[in-house]
């Protein structure tokens, strides 16, 4: 069962960080997760929330700044002292660094962009992800279906993952297949034995989050999940 780094080595450094992802080089750790969201001027960058207020010292919506106002923030000092300075990266920045180090990536489409700015958003990730070596494997995964859908149309030959928050809905294999997925990622809370199953037998790969919990890694392990996004994956034992 792989091991997803969720935004980086996020137990250890500041999520979405140089520091988080820099952490990965000295461990035996091949995948990393990350989210990717847009700056009002276009650049795109690596945050989960729509806002800054949770991991930085600023505040405001995300899509409402742009790149050189988000980058005199610090994104590292609500984690530790010793992270203090750290800056936004930009997702030119990961590209250049999982090329280097050969690391795989989940790709998170985040973003609360609608109608015109989504499709330039989408138009963007999908330049920059043609960057990325041939030698780098990529899921892209995102809770928002329509967003999968229109970005598959852009770049069919990237494996989608469908992203689901609590109860696995009856129908998410028609659900799956019919944007093409080739993994259902479903919240580790509500899953169960029997849906892990259904989606295996229905050719579907079964990646799970967040799992911090070593027994419930051996018991999803055992229920053959292909992988687990984690905040612990240098944990030997997990």
């Amino acid at each position: 069962m792989k091991k997803i780094a969720h935004r980086g080595i996020s137990a250890q450094a500041p999520e979405n960080t140089r520091a988080a992802f820099k952490k990965m080089v000295a461990l035996n750790v091949e995948w990393l997760e990350t989210d990717i969201d847009m700056t009002s001027d276009g650049e795109l960058i690596l945050i989960h929330d729509d806002k800054v207020d949770r991991v930085s010292n600023g505040s405001g919506s995300v899509n409402d700044m742009t790149l050189i106002e988000l980058q005199k923030l610090d994104f590292g000092r609500w984690f530790s002292e010793a992270y203090a300075n750290e800056r936004i990266v930009t997702l030119k920045w990961l590209i250049d660094f999982i090329n280097h180090y050969q690391f795989n990536v989940n790709f998170e489409l985040k973003t609360a962009l609608k109608s015109d700015k989504q499709n330039a958003y989408l138009t963007s990730v999908c330049q920059a992800l043609r960057q990325v070596s041939s030698k780098v494997k990529i899921i892209v995964s995102s809770f928002d279906m329509t967003l999968l859908q229109k970005f598959h149309v852009l770049m069919p030959g990237i494996q989608l993952g469908v992203l689901i928050e609590a109860q696995l809905p009856d129908n998410i294999v028609e659900i799956a297949k019919n944007i093409g997925a080739t993994y259902v990622h479903p919240d580790v809370t509500f899953l169960t034995k029997e849906q892990t199953h259904k989606l295996i037998d229905n050719h579907l790969q079964v990646n799970v989050w967040t799992v911090n919990d070593m027994i419930v890694a051996e018991k999803l392990e055992k229920w053959r999940v292909e992988a687990i996004f984690t905040d612990f994956p240098e944990v030997k034992a997990i």
